[in-house]
C-alpha cells in the first residue's frame, strides 16, 4: 500500500457553499472517492481510496493505493481508522456504488462494523439528480455537472478506460501509469467541493425557509413582473431560466430573481365548501347562505351543489399555488389550477409574498 499527500489552498470557488452549514451545522465533512476494476465487489480488485477534508486554510487529500494489487485488506484498514474523527461522508453517487462497494470488501477482509458506517452519508448526486431537466443538463455524471459550472480538469480518462491502465500497472509498476491513476481519483476528489455549489439549486427551490429580501411588482402586457433577492444560501452559480407549463417564467443567477407570471383578466367563480349551508339562484346564477335565503321565495331557490356553489367576479388574476389562500377563484369546481385576485397579492404583506413566491418556486420543479 502507498499513502499519497497533496495540500491545495483553499480558493474562492474552494469556498464550501451554504448548503453544509445549513443542513449539516458544526458537522465534520470528509468527501470521499474510490476506484476499482469493475462493478461488482465479488469480482473486482478495489486499487484506490481517496478522502478530502479541510483543515483550517487548507484542503487536504490522502489517497490509499493498492500499488501492488494486494492491499485491499490494508487500505481499508487504514480507511476505518481515519474515518473515525468525521461525521460526514460526502460523495458523489456513493449510495449506489460506492458505499456498498466498500462495505462489501470490508465484509469479505473481515473488518467488521467499519466506522465510515457510522457517518451520516451526504449524496451530492442524490440531492440534485432531479434537476436534470431544469438545468438542461445531458446527464447527472460527475463530469458533466462540472462542465455545467465552468470546471475543468487535467484528467482526460474515465473510470473504464483506467481499468486497463491498473492492469497494466500491476503486471508492471511505473510511474507514468500510476500517476494517471492518481490523478483521476485527486481531480473526482477536488471536483466534489466545486461542484457542491450546484446543491444551492435544490435550496433555491425547495427550502422553505428561505428569505425573501426584496420584493418589487410591476403589472404590464398581461403580467406580473417580480423582481426580489434571496439569501446567500441559495445563491445559483449559474443562470437559470426556465418557464413552466402554466407560463410562469423564471430568470435566476446569484442571489437575483425575475419572475414573471401570467395575469388573466376574466371571470371567475369562487365555490364555497360548505356547499350543504347555501342555495342556489338559478335567475341570478349566484349561491347564498341559508340565513338569508329566507328573503327569497322558494320557487327562485333551489339546494346548492358542488356545481353551483359559487359567487362570480370578474377581475384580474393570476395562478394561485396556495390551497389555503383566503379566497381561491377556479372556472369549474373541478379545475385543478386555483386563481387569486392580482390586488389581494399586491395587497399581502412582504412575509406572505414570499411564501407565495417559494410555492411558485417549488411548483416549477413539479411542473
Amino acid at each position: 500500500m502507498k499513502l499519497i499527500d497533496y495540500t491545495h489552498n483553499i480558493s474562492d470557488d474552494l469556498i464550501l457553499p451554504d448548503f453544509f452549514s445549513k443542513y449539516y451545522p458544526d458537522s465534520k465533512l470528509l468527501f470521499f472517492d474510490i476506484e476499482t476494476t469493475g462493478l461488482s465487489a465479488r469480482n473486482s480488485t478495489l486499487y484506490l481510496i481517496g478522502a478530502l477534508w479541510y483543515d483550517e486554510n487548507s484542503i487536504r487529500i490522502r489517497q490509499w493505493f493498492n500499488d501492488d494489487g494486494y492491499s485491499e485488506k490494508e487500505i481499508l484498514e487504514s480507511f476505518d481508522t481515519f474515518c473515525r474523527p468525521y461525521s460526514n461522508l460526502v460523495h458523489f453517487n456513493g449510495t449506489t456504488f460506492d458505499v456498498p462497494y466498500i462495505n462489501e470488501k470490508a465484509g469479505k477482509n473481515g473488518l467488521t462494523d467499519p466506522s465510515w458506517t457510522k457517518l451520516i452519508g451526504i449524496d451530492i448526486y442524490k440531492e440534485i439528480r432531479s434537476y436534470k431537466s431544469i438545468l438542461y443538463l445531458e446527464n447527472m455524471k460527475q463530469v458533466s455537472i462540472e462542465k455545467f459550472l465552468g470546471i475543468n480538469r487535467e484528467d482526460i480518462y474515465n473510470g473504464k478506460e483506467l481499468i486497463n491502465i491498473y492492469q497494466r500497472y500491476a503486471a508492471r509498476p511505473d510511474e507514468e501509469k500510476e500517476n494517471l491513476l492518481l490523478l483521476h481519483n485527486h481531480d473526482d476528489l477536488l471536483g466534489m467541493p466545486l461542484i457542491s455549489h450546484i446543491l444551492n439549486y435544490k435550496v433555491f427551490f425547495e427550502d422553505t425557509d428561505i428569505d425573501v429580501n426584496t420584493i418589487k411588482h410591476t403589472s404590464d402586457n398581461k403580467k406580473l413582473k417580480l423582481e426580489f433577492n434571496v439569501l446567500r444560501s441559495c445563491s445559483l452559480p449559474k443562470r437559470i431560466v426556465k418557464t413552466d407549463k402554466n407560463g410562469i417564467f423564471v430568470n435566476a443567477l446569484g442571489q437575483n430573481i425575475i419572475m414573471e407570471i401570467p395575469i388573466y383578466s376574466r371571470e371567475l367563480k369562487h365555490f364555497f365548501e360548505d356547499y350543504r349551508n347555501y342555495y342556489y339562484l338559478p335567475i341570478e346564477d349566484t349561491a347564498i347562505h341559508k340565513s338569508i335565503a329566507s328573503y327569497v321565495e322558494n320557487k327562485n331557490r333551489i339546494r346548492a351543489v358542488k356545481d353551483n356553489c359559487y359567487v362570480r367576479k370578474t377581475d384580474d388574476f393570476i395562478l394561485c399555488p396556495d390551497q389555503t389562500y383566503p379566497e381561491l377563484f377556479k372556472e369549474t369546481s373541478k379545475d385543478k389550477n386555483s386563481y387569486c385576485t392580482l390586488n389581494s397579492f399586491i395587497n399581502l404583506d412582504k412575509e406572505k409574498q414570499g411564501r407565495f413566491i417559494k410555492m411558485y418556486l417549488h411548483n416549477i420543479i413539479k411542473n
